[in-house]
């Protein structure tokens, strides 16, 4: 899993902390003002300022069952490597992490494993078989599985942002996409810790 901040608003808390003050005709004074004003603002769960704040990512190496989990947050834009325009030239696929620990003692997790690989050694070949057969990728891509890895691109304002972390860093969230979500996070507290310093400690996430 590889995830890039490719893009975001410049000086964010500035920008978001002068949005909030037009209301009022005033202006922070400086950062640590800005800083102030927006953790008031989430505190009182009015976070409507912080939607003037975007940022963009790049997800690759990440399986198509975190992309389907993740385009449900409809707010969000997104752009996705294609499977219909674009040959899987190759397996690449994402391993459940269960089947990747060290799980030597367990009998059952290493025939699931078995199962598993020769799973996905059956989808290539057939795929393959398709295209050989003249099929077009759009066509031959059906015997694919939802662990093919995929690439997306998602931008979005910091209060969408902050609903995808309070649902996907809980404990009930997919492993894989509880996983993104934590790199997201860590990379939106660089930019803008005072817009996501709550999350950061485990404060509004849905634990259950």
């Amino acid at each position: 899993m590889n995830i890039e901040l490719i893009a975001h608003t410049p000086d964010p808390e500035l920008v978001i902390a002068n949005c909030a003050t037009t209301c009022y005709d005033s202006s922070p004074k400086d950062i640590e003002a800005s800083r102030k004003m927006i953790r008031s603002l989430a505190k009182a769960g009015h976070e409507a300022m912080i939607e003037h704040a975007h940022a963009t990512f790049k997800l690759s190496g990440v399986s198509r069952v975190l992309t389907h989990e993740l385009v449900r947050h409809r707010l969000f834009s997104f752009a996705q490597r294609s499977q219909r325009y674009v040959k899987e030239n190759e397996p690449s696929y994402v391993v459940p992490d269960v089947l990747v620990d060290d799980n030597a003692a367990n009998q059952k997790l290493l025939l699931a494993k078995d199962v598993f690989d020769k799973a996905m050694k059956n989808a290539w070949d057939a795929y393959s078989l398709l295209l050989s057969y003249g099929l077009k990728p759009e066509d031959a891509r059906f015997v694919l599985p939802n662990a093919c890895t995929t690439e997306i691109i998602v931008s979005g304002n910091f209060r969408e942002y902050r609903s995808f972390l309070k649902l996907r860093l809980g404990p009930r969230a997919q492993w894989e996409i509880r996983k993104a979500a934590n790199i997201i996070l860590d990379k939106l507290y660089e930019i803008a810790p005072s817009c996501f310093e709550d999350l950061k400690n485990g404060v509004n996430v849905q634990m259950t």
